[in-house]
C-alpha cells in the first residue's frame, strides 16, 4: 500500500468501488442466469481493473491474444469470455478454442473457415458468432457501428453466402453479433434502440433460418464527457430491457444473451493528474503547459478539440490520492470549470491549457476559467478511466506511459509503473542480444 498523498506526476487514478457499482447496475439490468456483461478490455486492460471486474460476477469481451492473456490471469471462465474485432490473428483464434471460451465472433468468411478447421483440430466447444452488419437505423449514439459500409461484420446481402459457406464446410453457427451504436446517453434511445435491434434479430432468423442459440447484443452505455451531457441512467430502462430480453428468448430460441460494456464501467472511474510547469503569455492568450496531455489521454485533448468541446478539468486542492479517486464532476454546466476540490471559489481567469508535446494538437482546454493557477498547481481531468491511456501516443517524444493507481477500501495501491528510459530503450536496443539469447534458450 502507498500513502495517499501526491505522487509524482503525471499519473493515473482509479477509484475500485465505483467500478464496482458500474457492475453492479449493469447486472440489475440484464436478466438473471441468461445474459452475461463482458467487459470490453479495449476499453482499458490493466489486470488489476480486469481483476477487479470478474470478482464482481462480469464476463471478458477480449480481441487480442494480450487481452485474452489478461482474461484467463483475471481467474474468469472461458464461459465467459467473447472475442471479438475485425482482425483476429490465427494465434489469438487457436488460443480461444483451445482455451474453449464461450464464442468467437466472426466477420469475414475466411476466417469463418479457419476457426471451423480450428475447432475441429482442438475438439473445441467455443461457439461460432456471425457479427452482422443488418440494414437497420439506429440512432442516438455517438457513433453508428452498423447499417453502413464499414470494416465491422457481415452485411444482410452477404449473409446467404456466408450460410452457404458454413454448411459446404460444415461449420455450425450458434448466433451472431451486433453492435449497432457506441455511447447512448439518453434511455429513451438506448431503449428505441434495444427494441429495434430485437426486432431485427427476430426478423433475420425467420428470413435466414439463422441459428440463434447465443447472441451479442453489443452495448451502447456512454458517459458524459462534455458540457450539458447528463449520466445515463440505467436504473429506469430496467423493466422494459428485461422484457425486451424475455421476448427476444421466447421468440428465438437463444440460450445465452451476451451485452459488452467497457466505458460506462471503468470511464468515470478513472482520472488524470497533470502538474502545471509553466507559465506564459502569448497573442493575448495564457498558456499554462502541463506535464501531460496528449501523450496520455488522446480524447481529451486532440479529439475533443476537433469536437471543440473540453472534457471535465479541474483545480485540485486537496493533494490526497484517494480524495481525488473519488471526487465527482466539477459542475456540468461549467465544462472548463477550475473549481477546487475543495469547492472554494476564486475569481476566474482565462487559460489555454496544454500539454509538453511538440504538435499543436496537444491543447487540452482552449479556454479554461478557473481560480488563479501556479507553477507547480496539480489538475485532474475526468472521465478518462476508458480509451485513454492504452489509446494515447504514450511513446511519443519519450515521455513514457504513467503510474497508474487503484484506490481500494483499504488503501491505495500501484497497478501500473512509470516507464522510465531504460525500459523505453529496450524496445530498441540490445536485439541482437536479445535474439542470442533466446536461441540459446531454445536449444537448451
Amino acid at each position: 500500500m502507498l500513502k495517499t498523498s501526491m505522487p509524482h506526476t503525471p499519473f493515473y487514478v482509479y477509484d475500485q468501488a465505483g467500478i464496482q457499482q458500474q457492475c453492479d447496475r449493469l447486472k440489475t439490468v440484464t436478466l438473471p442466469d441468461v445474459a452475461t456483461v463482458l467487459y470490453s478490455l479495449k476499453a482499458n486492460p490493466n489486470p488489476s481493473l480486469v481483476e477487479t471486474i470478474v470478482n464482481q460476477g462480469l464476463g471478458c469481451d477480449v480481441s487480442s491474444a494480450f487481452e485474452l492473456d489478461v482474461a484467463l490471469s483475471s481467474g474468469v471462465a472461458p464461459k465467459n469470455i467473447g472475442c471479438v474485432g475485425p482482425y483476429k490473428s490465427t494465434r489469438l483464434l487457436t488460443e480461444c478454442v483451445r482455451n474453449n471460451i464461450a464464442f468467437v465472433a466472426v466477420e469475414s468468411a475466411e476466417e469463418l473457415v479457419e476457426l471451423g478447421a480450428l475447432k475441429r483440430r482442438y475438439g473445441s466447444d467455443t461457439a461460432i458468432l456471425l457479427r452482422l452488419n443488418p440494414n437497420v437505423e439506429i440512432s442516438g449514439g455517438s457513433m453508428k457501428m452498423g447499417g453502413a459500409a464499414s470494416q465491422f461484420g457481415i452485411t444482410e446481402d452477404d449473409l446467404p453466402t456466408v450460410l452457404a459457406l458454413a454448411k459446404s464446410h460444415q461449420v455450425a453457427i450458434s448466433g451472431v453479433h451486433i453492435y449497432a451504436t457506441t455511447r447512448v446517453l439518453d434511455p429513451d434511445s438506448f431503449i428505441a434502440n434495444f427494441s429495434a435491434l430485437c426486432e431485427c434479430l427476430i426478423d433475420l432468423q425467420t428470413r435466414f433460418a439463422l441459428p440463434l442459440d447465443a447472441i451479442n447484443l453489443g452495448g451502447g452505455f456512454g458517459i458524459p464527457y462534455y458540457k450539458g451531457e447528463a449520466a445515463l441512467a440505467v436504473e429506469p430502462m430496467r423493466e422494459a430491457l428485461l422484457s425486451l430480453q424475455q421476448n427476444l428468448i421466447e421468440k428465438t430460441g437463444a440460450t445465452r444473451l451476451f451485452f459488452e460494456s467497457g466505458r460506462f464501467i471503468v470511464g468515470e472511474n478513472g482520472k488524470a493528474v497533470i502538474q502545471v510547469k509553466s507559465i506564459k503569455q502569448s497573442g493575448g492568450k495564457t498558456f499554462v503547459v502541463c506535464d501531460g496531455g496528449y501523450n496520455l489521454f488522446h480524447g481529451a485533448t486532440a479529439f475533443a478539440n476537433l469536437m471543440r468541446k473540453p472534457y471535465f478539468i479541474n483545480k485540485a486542492t486537496r493533494l490526497n490520492v484517494a480524495e481525488i479517486a473519488c471526487a465527482a464532476l466539477p459542475n456540468r454546466e461549467n465544462t472548463a470549470c477550475g473549481e477546487a476540490l475543495s469547492g472554494t471559489k476564486a475569481e476566474a481567469q482565462r487559460y489555454t491549457l496544454v500539454g509538453p508535446l511538440c504538435t499543436p494538437s496537444d491543447i487540452i482546454a482552449d479556454k479554461f476559467d478557473s481560480a488563479p493557477l501556479a507553477v507547480g498547481d496539480y489538475l485532474v481531468v475526468h472521465q478518462v478511466g476508458a480509451y485513454a491511456i492504452t489509446s494515447s501516443p504514450g511513446l511519443f517524444i519519450g515521455h513514457g506511459f504513467p503510474a497508474e493507481y487503484l484506490v481500494t477500501p483499504t488503501g491505495v495501491q500501484q497497478v501500473g509503473k512509470q516507464d522510465s528510459i531504460e525500459e523505453m530503450k529496450r524496445r530498441y536496443t540490445n536485439i541482437e542480444q536479445e535474439m542470442a539469447s533466446e536461441s540459446l534458450r531454445r536449444v537448451s
